[in-house]
């Protein structure tokens, strides 16, 4: 087991509650105040992530005010065109969820304007090399950045060589600028005897783009079509609200969760009927079903799985449970015990790692075909993790913004910070160890077949 302290990309000046990355270099936080008057706004920021050949940093291109009321769920895709992977101009459409309404935003690609460059010192020299001071300075630079010596000319042209050529190869020599539209807003969740309270809790996008399913305090699952919001099919699947909703890849069945019933159950979209519910064997320990998602088998993408997280109904003696399931029969194939509330959940697209946030602030990272925990970021966060999501594996955007690892995983959190977590590359033997090895092989052989007359 490995830890790691995290790094933080973004610093957003709202509580954020939903993170969607909706391409390869693109991801969207929101959040806000709510509609107290605290000064604290309610808004969305879009961030596109480089690397600066030493880690990954966000650049904030878009901060959108969505008005009085808090986003506190969304949902988020993006035109996946050769042109606009080319480009980097994604069209990128948000549903937002406010109170007992949802909103469809587009965000336009308008404008590309010249990316800025690397903040790191660089001094102003003159023809004879006296240094005239530097043109900028980044904030919060160590004590031995500070005093180090001025270069000189030929030294300083060579650093402005290499940032040129870093941010032009891993950031981009543009970045654009967006257009907010909203395309539509509408109630998706209603008032029933005994509810005071309504609002939308959760929403997820098909995979096809094309529909999107809303959960709330009503208890009804709705599936809208995109982008007019139109309403297709309306399911009663809990008694209480919806905590959780997540779509199966082939878009034939949708996982709900309802944490005051504690129940997990999956319903076929065709009808609408309740086709099972999943329950953990806790050996008469009450557990209740925080969040669900769905992942792909690896290196068998036709096979899913379901992945749920569960915490004890109450007192803490108790661990959290991760639970693997089977994504046909649903029976439980695995279960991991984990210290820690967990909080959120969130699985790489090609289901290899699983990623799960806890109400401490720390992260774990599994892997999902064992469960074996693969990495634990302690206090990734000082409060809960409201938020996780993994960049896509095989986008080549994706991989210049990760550099050299694995995957990565955004975090937010109410502490006003986005974060990063790395995996690392399985580490490979050097070419020379290899080389070695090969060469003390053939000597042993050398010697054997020598021994034997050969």
């Amino acid at each position: 087991m490995a830890t790691n302290k995290s790094d933080e990309i973004a610093w957003p000046n709202f509580p954020a509650y939903a993170v969607c990355v909706v391409s390869g270099r693109h991801v969207v936080v929101g959040g806000g105040g709510g509609a107290a008057k605290t000064g604290i706004l309610n808004q969305f920021e879009l961030y596109e992530l480089y690397h600066d050949g030493k880690k990954t940093k966000a650049e904030r291109i878009l901060t959108h005010d969505v008005g009085d009321y808090c986003i506190s769920n969304m949902a988020g895709w993006a035109n996946n065109s050769t042109a606009a992977r080319n480009t980097g101009a994604y069209n990128i459409s948000l549903a937002i969820g406010q109170e007992e309404r949802c909103s469809i935003l587009q965000m336009k690609p308008d404008r590309g304007i010249k990316s800025p460059r690397v903040e790191e010192n660089i001094p102003r020299m003159s023809k004879d090399g006296k240094d005239l001071g530097n043109v900028r300075q980044r904030r919060g630079d160590s004590k031995e950045e500070k005093d180090m010596k001025p270069p000189t000319p030929h030294s300083r042209r060579e650093k402005r060589l290499r940032l040129n050529s870093v941010n032009e190869t891993l950031r981009g020599e543009k970045i654009w600028t967006y257009d907010v539209e909203e395309i539509a807003n509408v109630e998706t969740v209603f008032k029933k005897e005994g509810l005071e309270d309504i609002y939308q809790k959760c929403c997820r996008v098909f995979p096809d783009q094309k529909h999107l399913v809303t959960g709330g305090m009503d208890g009804y699952l709705r599936v809208w079509n995109l982008p007019n919001m139109k309403k297709i099919k309306e399911i009663k699947a809990h008694d209480k609200e919806i905590d959780d909703v997540d779509v199966k890849p082939d878009m034939k069945q949708i996982v709900s969760v309802s944490k005051p019933n504690r129940e997990c159950c999956v319903f076929n979209v065709s009808d609408g009927k309740k086709f099972t519910q999943v329950c953990l064997q806790t050996n008469g320990v009450k557990y209740k079903c925080f969040r669900a998602r769905y992942g792909k088998v690896e290196n068998k993408q036709s096979q899913t799985r379901l992945f749920t997280i569960s915490n004890p109904v109450s007192g803490s003696k108790n661990p959290a449970i991760v639970a693997k399931w089977c994504g046909r029969s649903y029976k439980e194939e695995k279960t991991v015990r984990l210290q820690g509330t967990l909080s959120s959940l969130a699985l790489t697209d090609d289901g290899r790692y699983l990623a799960t946030g806890t109400m401490g602030g720390d992260i774990y990272i599994l892997i999902s075909f064992s469960l074996q925990q693969f990495r634990l970021i302690e206090n990734a966060h000082s409060m809960f993790v409201t938020g996780l999501e993994w960049l896509p594996t095989k986008d080549k955007h994706s991989q210049m913004v990760r550099g050299f690892s694995d995957a990565s995983v955004v975090s937010i959190s109410c502490d006003n910070t986005v974060n990063i977590h790395h995996v690392p590359r399985q580490e490979m033997l050097p070419v020379w160890i290899v080389a070695l090895i090969a060469a003390f092989v053939l000597f042993v052989t050398f010697v054997l077949a020598s021994y034997v007359g050969i």
